[in-house]
């Protein structure tokens, strides 16, 4: 396995990530301000703030990171070259036209461990299964709509997040969901909640009564039943045992199931809304017809009277 994947807890870069670091920001030569930075719990997300008093923060999903560039990488490390040494340098690189992050470590160790468990946390988030990208995409959109960053959120404020995500609901039976994963009933759902509550509300009855009717105990289906499933009601014909347990590991949320040959009802519900439980066949979507034929065939096949 890649060392890069092997990202628990107990690695030890990954825990000094957690405990957190005073690494130093740096925008240009100019401007070189220290900044706390810490993994948080969720192993995906990470904040820092200007010091250890305050309440401004920041935060980041490591889902945004493309990657990381060591030593004097970028016009801004280049500047300061002379004054910091390029084993203690370090760039965060995202995504898209998001600006990268130029970090300054305060020890070459230091700097190592931020390097490789980032690396790590990339490698974890690009290889996540199905559902653990769905509940990750759930989480950055929290970080996006968390305006003030405290980290928590009332229902007036989910109410406008669930309108950013084009979620259709009814503000009675949201508010009630709402309540029930409010388990520390202060009226504020924090990242993890959040999750809860849109699963909950965003999961539909009719596949749920599907799993219902294929699952032997209503909390899991085994191989044989999603077997069974993917026979019956997807039509798929006969299919092989490869076939099924293919399904269970790309969706099967294996961690919450306890059984690597079975699928949660979160799994089911990934995989009927990913391409591979769509109604359309898989090698329909490539090139299956003869494309050797001149060009004026297909324009004359193509005319409205000759279907």
């Amino acid at each position: 396995m890649d060392p890069e994947g092997s990202c628990t807890e107990d690695d030890p870069h990954v825990k000094l990530m957690m405990e957190g670091s005073t690494l130093r920001k740096v925008k240009s030569r100019f401007w070189k301000k220290q900044r706390h930075f810490r993994l948080l719990e969720d192993g995906l997300t990470i904040w820092y703030k200007s010091g250890w008093a305050g309440k401004g923060h920041s935060k980041f999903s490591v889902s945004d990171l493309e990657a990381v560039r060591e030593g004097h990488q970028s016009e801004v490390l280049l500047s300061i070259a002379e004054e910091f040494p390029a084993e203690l340098c370090f760039t965060l690189v995202f995504h898209g036209r998001q600006g990268n992050l130029d970090l300054v470590a305060e020890t070459p160790d230091e700097a190592q461990a931020w390097i490789q468990g980032v690396r790590k946390l990339i490698h974890k988030a690009q290889n996540m299964d199905e559902q653990g990208r769905q509940d990750q995409w759930v989480r950055d959109w929290f970080l996006k709509a968390d305006k003030n960053k405290d980290g928590k959120m009332n229902f007036k404020e989910v109410k406008t997040l669930l309108k950013m995500m084009n979620v259709d609901m009814n503000e009675d039976h949201a508010l009630r969901l709402f309540t029930m994963a409010d388990k520390s009933e202060t009226g504020y759902l924090e990242i993890e909640q959040f999750v809860h509550f849109y699963k909950i509300l965003t999961q539909r009855d009719e596949v749920w009564k599907v799993f219902q009717d294929y699952s032997g105990d209503g909390e899991i289906l085994t191989l044989e039943e999603l077997e069974c499933f993917l026979r019956v009601e997807q039509q798929e014909g006969e299919l092989n045992c490869h076939r099924a347990e293919e399904i269970i590991q790309r969706y099967g949320t294996l961690e919450s199931a306890g059984n690597q040959s079975a699928m949660t009802m979160d799994g089911f519900q990934a995989y009927l809304c990913s391409l591979d439980g769509s109604i359309f066949k898989p090698e329909l979507l490539e090139l299956h017809q003869d494309m050797t034929q001149p060009l004026s065939h297909y324009f004359i096949s193509s005319s409205h009277n000759t279907y």
